[in-house]
């Protein structure tokens, strides 16, 4: 297993925590320990201790996690929560466990989440700068070791975005929309229709703004509370269609952003604190199943 930069986690122990907790095998490229502070909430409870309050919900007491909704935000890092913390109760409320990570170089999107939906460093992934037509990931994916296991996943991304390409050719069910509001209201069809296990939710319009004007712009820190929003109506919808379920929800920004002191602008890709730090917000529930008739 690889290391760990700066003595902290990076975002590639993403795809090695899902597994865990799912009780899957990684994908082959796979380079990295799951996070042991995710994973202590999975711990049977001790006889005779009573319930334990947990910081990422009520603990799972030994079973597996049986759904996951996966809410993946451009470019909202650290810079963000370290200053606007109060902007991020929302995501606090229905995720508390907020674990700080590093991203990966070159922090830009398509690197970020093909590192952080394989495990792997962007060199054994292949997925290493930005590319136009964007690239379609070939490697051993979670995607891939998730549809080894018959677990049904949905991707629901604008189309032309990287979460939209990476990741295609595999029998996932796609659901490309128009923009932010549409993919909400999409996951939001699907948690009620209950028809998969797996949801990767991807919205953009931080991102958008913030490399149009600057990343603490007006519009870019309304941008970014829209995204809180969303998760928060999402984590609603989460806890309400899918109850019946030993379920997880993930709140997990691939990077931050700074700003360019010779455009003014936002932007990223640079091995600074201000693109490589991120926090990644966890939550786990106990399904709530009422006894046979």
């Amino acid at each position: 297993m690889m290391g760990h930069e700066h003595g902290q986690s990076s975002i590639r122990t993403v795809t090695s925590t899902l597994c865990s907790l799912l009780g899957i095998a990684p994908p082959s490229l796979c380079a990295e320990l799951p996070l042991q502070r995710v994973l202590a909430e999975l711990a049977p409870i001790p006889p005779g201790l009573g319930r334990i309050p947990h910081a990422a919900g009520e603990a799972l007491d030994g079973a597996q996690v049986e759904k996951c909704l996966i809410y993946a935000p451009d470019a909202l890092g650290n810079h963000l929560y370290s200053r606007y913390g109060s902007l991020f109760a929302p995501v606090l409320g229905a995720a508390p466990l907020a674990i700080p990570l590093r991203s990966v170089m070159p922090s830009v999107t398509p690197v970020c989440f093909a590192s952080m939906f394989t495990g792997a460093p962007p060199e054994r992934h292949g997925i290493q700068r930005p590319e136009r037509p964007r690239p379609v990931l070939q490697g051993d994916t979670l995607f891939d070791a998730l549809l080894r296991a018959g677990k049904r996943v949905a991707i629901v991304a604008a189309p032309a975005t990287s979460i939209g390409r990476l990741f295609l050719g595999r029998a996932l069910d796609y659901f490309p929309q128009a923009y932010d509001p549409q993919v909400t209201q999409r996951v939001l069809s699907l948690l009620a229709a209950d028809q998969h296990d797996i949801i990767v939710a991807y919205h953009q319009e931080y991102d958008d703004l913030m490399h149009k004007t600057s990343p603490f712009d007006e519009g870019a820190l309304l941008a970014a509370a829209n995204h809180v929003a969303a998760f928060a109506q999402l984590a609603e919808a989460f806890d309400r269609a899918w109850s019946r379920y030993h379920r997880a929800i993930l709140f997990a920004p691939d990077h931050g952003a700074h700003v360019d002191p010779l455009t003014g602008r936002g932007t990223h890709g640079q091995d600074i604190p201000e693109d490589m730090e991120v926090v990644h917000f966890w939550g786990l529930r106990r399904a709530v199943r009422l006894p046979a008739p």
